[in-house]
C-alpha cells in the first residue's frame, strides 16, 4: 500500500487525499487493527517540533500525517512534489465521520468545553443518525485524571477517538495510550470540535486555499492566535535552512 510517505523538514508527511486516507484507514479497521494513529501537522505544528522532542515523537510515530494547512502545502509544491489537494484535518475528520455513519461504527469526543461537547452530539446525532457516540469527556481534567478517563474510553472501544485539544497536549494523550487502550483509530483534531458545533466559525472557503486562514483566525481570537503569527517566519526560516542544505549536498 502507497502511503506516498515524504521526509522533509525534520519531519515526515503522507501526501494523501482525504478519500484515500479514509479508504486505507478502514482496510486497517477492517483487518482489526487497532491504535491506529493520525497527525495533521500545520505550519505551527511543523516548527514546533523542531523543539518538542514529544511532538516530534508523535508525528514520526503516526501511521499518516496530512498536510494541515496552505502554507506548508505551497512550500511542498515549491519543492516539486505533487500536491493534489489540500488536506485539512478537520476534512479528515468528516471523512471518518461519514464513513462511520455508513458503517454503524462507534466514536468517543475528547476535548472541549462541555456546552460545547453537548452542542456538537447533538449536530452529529442529526447529521450522522447511523453512527453510535459511545462516549465523551471534557478538555478540562488534570493530569492525574488521565488514567481514569483512558480506561473509561478502554470499555466502550470505540473505533475513532478524536481528540479536539491543543497541540502539543493531544499527542502527547495519544502516545501514552495508543498502545494501552481499546481503540482502533486516534486523530487529534484541535479545535474542530468548537467550528463543527458552530462555536467558533470556521473561515469562509474562499479563504480556506489561500493562506487567509490565520488571519481569519486573528480576527476571530486575538488574544488565542494573535501570537501565533511568528510562526510563519519561524516556517520560512526552516524551508530556507532545508534548501542550503540541498545546495550543499
Amino acid at each position: 500500500m502507497d502511503l506516498k510517505e515524504i521526509h522533509i523538514w525534520n519531519i515526515k508527511y503522507n501526501l494523501l487525499t482525504v478519500d484515500e486516507i479514509v479508504m486505507i484507514v478502514n482496510k486497517w479497521l477492517s483487518e482489526g487493527r487497532k491504535g491506529v494513529h493520525l497527525t495533521g501537522a500545520d505550519a505551527y505544528v511543523t516548527v514546533l517540533a523542531q523543539k518538542d522532542e514529544l511532538l516530534h515523537r508523535a508525528i514520526m510515530e503516526s501511521d499518516i500525517v496530512n498536510v494541515d494547512s496552505y502554507y506548508p502545502t505551497k512550500m511542498l509544491a515549491k519543492q516539486g512534489y505533487e500536491i493534489r489537494e489540500r488536506v485539512t484535518t478537520p476534512d479528515v475528520m468528516e471523512g471518518f465521520l461519514k464513513s462511520a455513519n455508513e458503517k454503524g461504527q462507534k466514536i468517543y469526543l475528547l476535548g472541549a468545553k462541555e456546552e460545547t461537547l453537548q452542542a456538537l452530539i447533538e449536530i452529529l446525532k442529526r447529521d450522522y443518525p447511523n453512527m453510535k457516540i459511545v462516549g465523551f469527556h471534557n478538555g478540562y481534567f488534570k493530569e492525574e485524571e488521565e488514567d481514569a478517563i483512558a480506561e473509561a474510553i478502554s470499555k466502550v472501544a470505540p473505533d475513532y477517538l478524536f481528540l479536539g485539544m491543543p497541540t502539543p497536549r493531544k499527542e502527547h494523550f495519544i502516545l501514552k495510550y495508543k498502545r494501552k487502550i481499546d481503540v482502533g483509530v486516534f486523530l487529534g483534531v484541535g479545535g474542530a470540535f468548537d467550528a463543527r458545533a458552530n462555536v467558533m466559525k470556521r473561515p469562509p472557503k474562499f479563504m480556506r486555499g489561500h493562506g487567509l486562514e490565520a488571519f481569519f483566525r486573528v480576527l476571530r481570537s486575538p488574544r488565542v492566535y494573535g501570537k501565533r503569527l511568528h510562526i510563519f517566519r519561524e516556517f520560512d526560516k526552516l524551508v530556507e535552512e532545508y534548501n542550503n542544505k540541498l545546495k550543499d549536498n
